[in-house]
């Protein structure tokens, strides 16, 4: 059996196509958990007015006693499934119909599967943009660059599913590859375009402040730890964000720490210093309101 675990807040406008998504899958042997964080909104009425008939039977309904954050309302509902696979999927996104089908193949295979996701939706699920952007054959490579993390594309057998730390909320689900592929296990990334996240002005992953520093908790953490080989594309995913946060000094500080002739010459990298190393006006910023 596979279970699903949507991790739930003010989803409202979304939570129905993302319930139906799970229904419609051509594998049918899911129960999905429904773990609200303390929604304000119309959520559980929603839910329970859609899929009524399914509530303690397809669909498990738990609400947790306060707002918690998402990375223990994912665990929470880790404890609450009965799966021998784990699969999450946010509350505002979707999946093709024979998404978990085909992740179960290579789940037999693999402790974890991630499936690059490329198409972004809007509010009505029409599709905004499909991404070309080309993903390192090397899962190593892709983990430690910050090219992965995606909760919604992200499987587990139950057995290898570490937790979502609540301590580096924001990077959580980035947090969790570093740690798996440190730990030994064997994970598999599939670039099968199955699924599609939601952009809406309503998520709530954009606190850049919050998202530069639980990113700067993982880079303390394990610095001393990523493979030699994959140092140079840690150190650069490291200058991207604190450029992108208008922290140039700190930016150009990794940057030429992670100075190779390989990170010179990929166009991707040239293309985001150009952009953001010398965004004097983001610097100008950041100095009125440092993190």
């Amino acid at each position: 059996m596979v279970s699903v675990i949507i991790p739930l807040y003010n989803g409202e406008k979304f939570i129905r196509k993302t319930i139906q998504s799970i229904l419609n899958q051509t594998y049918k042997d899911v129960e999905i958990i429904i773990v609200d964080d303390c929604s304000t909104d119309n959520s559980k009425e929603v839910i329970f007015n859609e899929f009524g008939g399914l509530i303690g039977k397809k669909i498990i309904y738990v609400r947790n006693q306060e707002n918690m954050e998402r990375s223990y309302t994912r665990n929470r509902g880790f404890e609450v499934s009965k799966g021998e696979y784990v699969f999450f999927l946010d509350a505002d996104d979707e999946w093709e119909e024979d998404y978990i089908e085909s992740s179960l193949k290579e789940l037999e295979k693999y402790h974890i599967v991630y499936s690059v996701p490329r198409t972004f939706i809007d509010q009505d699920s029409k599709v905004i943009r499909v991404s070309k952007k080309r993903i390192p054959e090397d899962v190593g490579k892709l983990i430690f660059s910050g090219q992965i993390g995606y909760p919604s594309a992200s499987a587990f057998r139950r057995e290898a599913f570490l937790g979502y730390r609540e301590d580096v909320l924001h990077r959580e689900d980035w947090e969790i590859y570093i740690r798996s592929y440190l730990s030994g296990l064997k994970i598999k990334v599939v670039d099968n375009n199955k699924v599609r996240i939601r952009e809406h002005p309503y998520r709530s992953s954009k606190n850049m402040r919050k998202f530069f520093l639980a990113t700067m908790k993982v880079y303390q953490e394990y610095k001393e730890k990523v493979p030699l080989e994959y140092k140079k594309d840690f150190l650069f995913h490291m200058a991207d964000i604190s450029f992108r946060v208008g922290n140039l000094p700190l930016g150009w500080k990794f940057f030429f720490e992670s100075l190779s002739l390989e990170v010179v010459k990929n166009p991707r990298n040239l293309l985001t210093l150009l952009k953001r190393g010398f965004r004097i006006d983001r610097y100008v910023d950041y100095l009125k309101n440092p993190i």
